[in-house]
């Protein structure tokens, strides 16, 4: 029988692909551990006696990779109505808020995103910043610059040609990654944040494991929470408790 043609039963599969993209310090391919968040995954699967590789890719090409089925799982994306149709979702492993980075020789104000409209924004192709933000932005009621990486947009926000850019708390582990501390003195966040949304692993509706996998890292991810509390995997999480899936 030719290799292709092995099936391998459910209750023998004991390894997955996960692909990700960079996402320092969550999720770091120069890590030992790959990131705090990627030992969270890797801990919950192990107690259903699973392994996981780590494949890091571009973003928007994991995405479509995982989309079709080329792998199992990919992490780590929030919850959208055109996710939820090509992907199983896992139970929530963390929550973050996402705040406007900019310059403090640059005031920032607003209430509702309209506001925004008199500033440029940076923004990282494949995320998910909001429904009203990319609505927004696809009607140019906000000057949204797109680029690939998180680095681009840290680099024109540094040079000026930006003004603000949204990004999750571990902005500042990124920009401590290429500035100094004095550099990074000239940055500040507005309080408002954009949102606050919950992550999650993405499993593929495709791949004729994304089913099974997705159920295993729950069952572990419960064993796991019972054992260990947010604050063990995720820095500045004292006093918080394991996040819930509104749904």
């Amino acid at each position: 029988m030719p290799i292709s043609a092995v099936v391998i039963a459910e209750d023998e599969l004991t390894s997955v692909v996960i692909v990700t993209g960079h996402y320092p310090p969550a999720i770091n391919e120069a890590d030992k551990d790959k990131g705090y968040l990627s030992r969270l995954v890797t801990d919950a699967f192990a107690l259903e006696g699973i392994k996981v590789e780590y494949v890091f890719v571009p973003w928007a090409r994991g995405l479509r990779m995982t989309r079709l089925g080329s792998e199992a799982c990919i992490m780590y994306y929030a919850k959208t109505p055109d996710r939820v149709k090509s992907f199983f979702f896992s139970e929530p492993l963390l929550e973050e808020e996402w705040l406007f980075f900019h310059l403090k020789s640059t005031p920032v104000k607003w209430q509702k995103l309209t506001d925004l409209s008199r500033y440029i924004i940076g923004a990282t192709l494949s995320y998910s910043y909001s429904e009203e933000f990319h609505k927004l932005a696809d009607e140019q009621a906000l000057n949204v610059h797109w680029v690939a990486r998180d680095k681009q947009n840290w680099q024109m926000l540094m040079a000026g040609r930006i003004d603000i850019f949204p990004s999750a708390k571990t902005g500042w582990y990124q920009l401590r990654q290429l500035y100094s501390e004095v550099a990074i003195e000239q940055i500040t966040t507005h309080p408002k944040p954009l949102k606050t949304n919950l992550g999650y692993l993405l499993c593929s509706k495709e791949h004729r494991d994304g089913k099974f996998f997705r159920n295993k890292f729950n069952q572990g991810f419960s064993k796991l929470k019972k054992l260990k509390p947010l604050s063990y995997y995720i820095p500045d999480s004292q006093d918080k408790s394991w996040p819930v899936d509104p749904d």
